[in-house]
């Protein structure tokens, strides 16, 4: 599986501790030869991903404050999710490029979403923003708090919006990035049983009273300790900020824990234990150029017990997982097989859910409970069966095939009147107000999701975009604060492949 001695790797997970491997003698890393995006894909295909693509595009464009420009948190409130906005100004350029707008109109859209953001001084602290929106106000909405994940998503647009429309876009942008003090959100004070959180990000801060948010309040006891996706976003960020008192050192990027995993087929991979949503696998894949890179070197910056680890490919091995299981499908949901797959935060018939599915730990010799590994042992949660379209879609980035196959699955779905279950007719230019596929079905119950999702579909687009052409990786390394933080974190060159 082009891992160091990963043919063993289930015998590992049984072995005794005298025969284990340390962390740092693990390399996650593709076969030579192992194709990487932007893929070549046939005509046919090209086409229906342009119709998948376009599709959710126009919810990022339609589904939106007519004023601010922001698009709403789903298309049936009138608030907005910072993240959705970071994956909507990121989308703008692929909406330019693709056709579907003019260069006029999604810098227009890109200008009057940053004014309104910069231009409310209550809606963030410390260049952190709050969660949810109001669309027109940009104002904070009661109970909210300010979190650093969904702060990081809208960075993350940011930073590809801005190079890509110059002017007043990449002047708004690069001032709000400036002003983010990643070192205000460092958790300094735990829990008294939990002190390995100890210097790590927290999820968030509080205020003490949400009719004032920019008084007092605290930061939340939880910590982004664990390489996830979300995780790397928050530290590769953190890196790269251009204010030097602002910025966290580099190694924070490597602390997190990696635990290793593996489940039949899916090859040792890094995984996160606290969701074993698909989404965790493919958020921080939608903006960073982890296909470029090989396996990176945590002991080179000074951490130990450390897997080496090429993400992109620790990825495509997630997928795999996913996919397997899937096929498994222990509790025999009809929704769930080999073209039905990929379980991730999304909406449900019950409310919001987030299923997901976990490997198998594999013990290293030199593992320190809680700090190299989280202690909790996940199990798997298939939910009640629903499946969101975008899980599958997004994987398009490492497994292209299997994607392409569960889009057109799921696409050609029928309901008991021959009708299209979970498809949309967006009509040409999103005038239908129906935005292609419904967030989330369910084959057992025969219900299907109301709304459109931003967080659900700003990824796709953006997905499918770099696989096909890379522009958003593109645009992201088009800023010099992004090559001076991947100069920090020692990303030199662009090998890629063949693990030791």
């Amino acid at each position: 599986m082009g891992c160091s001695n990963a043919g063993d790797a289930r015998a590992d997970s049984r072995k005794t501790e005298a025969t284990l491997k340390r962390a740092d003698q693990w390399v996650i890393a593709s076969e030579p030869g192992t194709k990487r995006p932007p893929f070549q894909f046939s005509k046919e295909d090209d086409q229906f991903l342009d119709e998948v693509q376009r599709a959710s595009f126009w919810f990022l464009w339609h589904g939106c404050d007519e004023q601010t420009g922001m698009v709403y948190d789903r298309s049936s409130v009138k608030f907005a999710s910072v993240a959705g906005v970071g994956f909507q100004l990121a989308a703008l350029p692929a909406g330019v490029e693709r056709g579907w707008i003019t260069r006029e109109q999604g810098f227009d859209r890109a200008r009057r979403i940053l004014a309104a953001l910069e231009n409310e001084p209550t809606n963030r602290r410390h260049g952190m923003f709050f969660h949810f929106l109001d669309g027109r106000t940009a104002k904070p909405i009661d109970m909210d708090v300010v979190s650093t994940i969904d702060s990081a998503l809208l960075i993350a647009g940011m930073l590809a919006a801005g190079p890509y429309f110059g002017g007043e876009v990449r002047e708004r942008a690069d001032r709000m990035v400036s002003a983010v003090d990643w070192t205000k959100f460092v958790l300094d004070h735990p829990q008294p049983n939990e002190q390995y959180l100890k210097g790590y990000v927290s999820l968030g801060w509080k205020p003490a009273d949400p009719k004032n948010p920019v008084g007092d309040g605290e930061l939340l006891k939880y910590a982004w300790a664990d390489s996830g996706d979300e995780h790397r976003v928050i530290y590769f960020l953190a890196a790269l900020a251009p204010r030097p008192e602002h910025r966290l050192d580099a190694s924070m990027y490597y602390r997190t824990r990696r635990a290793l995993g593996e489940h039949a087929d899916s090859g040792p991979h890094v995984w996160f234990p606290w969701s074993g949503a698909l989404f965790a696998s493919f958020f921080a894949h939608c903006f960073v150029d982890y296909a470029a890179r090989g396996a990176d070197n945590p002991l080179a910056m000074g951490v130990e017990r450390r897997p080496r680890v090429d993400w992109w490919e620790n990825s495509r091995r997630q997928v795999t997982l996913h996919r397997r299981k899937a096929m498994e499908n222990p509790r025999g949901f009809k929704g769930l097989g080999e073209n039905g797959w990929g379980l991730t935060a999304s909406d449900a018939s019950h409310g919001y859910a987030v299923p997901g599915v976990f490997p198998t730990r594999i013990r290293t010799l030199d593992e320190v409970p809680q700090v190299d590994y989280a202690v909790f042992e996940p199990k798997d949660d298939f939910g009640d069966g629903t499946v969101a379209p975008y899980g599958a879609g997004c994987a398009i980035m490492f497994q292209p095939e299997a994607a392409i196959a569960a889009l057109r699955h799921y696409r050609n779905l029928k309901d008991a009147s021959g009708q299209p279950l979970v498809w949309r007719d967006p009509g040409r230019a999103g005038e239908t107000g129906e935005f292609g596929f419904r967030d989330a079905f369910n084959l057992d119950t025969g219900w299907v999701a109301k709304d459109y999702v931003a967080i659900d579909q700003g990824p796709l687009v953006l997905a499918i975009e770099n696989a096909r052409t890379g522009l958003i990786w593109r645009l992201m390394n088009a800023h010099p604060w992004v090559a001076a933080g991947k100069g920090r974190l020692r990303w030199v060159g662009k090998k890629v492949g063949g693990g030791g």
